[in-house]
């Protein structure tokens, strides 16, 4: 499968905040999400953060929103967006060494995050 290019211009940059996390550096794209280093203030650790960003149906603002590229990309940006949210909560849910442990997610910014082990 072809994953479409994603630019630079799409990551979070170094030290954005999102609730108690730092952003450090992108360690990986994929189709539908950036996954980023992160820290985390409260408990002093490393996490990785998980951002619902789908290259090929949005694109960041100035401001730092996700917003989808067009109004006929909408419908399937909210779609995603909400399966992001409920796959968060059904893994948050577990605590298995065989998944990933989900320590919180949230949404912010017209998009969806989930905070995790690194």
């Amino acid at each position: 499968m072809l994953v479409p290019r994603r630019d630079v211009d799409a990551d979070l940059p170094r030290g954005t905040q999102l609730a108690q996390y730092v952003i450090e550096q992108r360690i990986g794209v994929g189709g539908h999400g950036i996954v980023y280093r992160a820290h985390d203030t409260a408990l002093q650790r490393p996490v990785a953060i998980k951002e619902y960003m789908p290259a090929t149906l949005a694109q960041r603002t100035p401001e730092g929103r996700v917003v989808p590229r067009h109004a006929r990309h909408e419908p399937h940006f909210a779609l995603g967006l909400t399966s992001f949210l409920n796959e968060a909560k059904l893994l948050a849910f577990f605590d298995h060494p065989a998944l990933i442990k989900v320590y919180q997610f949230w949404p912010e910014n017209g998009t969806a995050y989930l905070a995790m082990t690194l």
